[in-house]
């Protein structure tokens, strides 16, 4: 689709006549009607009003196909590198989800310890914690490691 049929779509998606876009746009309405016969373009700082008004991008306004089409049939989204490092970040930010948990679940429990219990931390308790975690950090460093290579 190109930009006067796109203005038409979105315009009538709305359900606003060419009189009221115009008046939102301060244009007249004869501006709109030539926009969408395509005998005229709006100038950039128009089309960036006209694509607010819309409620759409400035890329769905131009473009003459959609845009999740474009995502997914060109460039780098079908990259089999961007996809290995939109996993390996969906990865990692899984692993620092853990990593948090399991240290507030060990603050709880030194917290338990300390305060209602008057007891110091078992020895095993924080060797245990320290067995999890240490991996966990390696397995952080590394992936944050491959990220920046990538």
């Amino acid at each position: 689709m190109a930009l006067s049929e796109n203005i038409k779509k979105y315009r009538e998606e709305k359900n606003l006549t060419q009189q009221q876009l115009a008046d939102k746009l301060y244009v007249s309405r004869q501006t709109v009607c030539r926009w969408e016969k395509g005998t005229r373009c709006p100038d950039l700082i128009t089309a960036k009003k006209l694509a607010l008004e819309l409620d759409v991008s400035m890329d769905e306004l131009i473009s003459d196909e959609s845009i999740n089409d474009i995502q997914k049939n060109y460039g780098i989204w079908k990259s089999e590198k961007m996809i290995n490092r939109m996993r390996l970040q969906e990865f990692h930010k899984k692993l620092l989800n853990f990593m948090e948990i399991l240290g507030s679940i060990f603050l709880i429990i030194m917290l338990l310890f300390r305060v209602q219990l008057d007891m110091s931390v078992p020895l095993w308790c924080t060797i245990g914690f320290l067995c999890v975690e240490i991996p966990l950090f390696i397995a952080n460093f590394t992936i944050s490691k491959k990220l920046r290579e990538m």
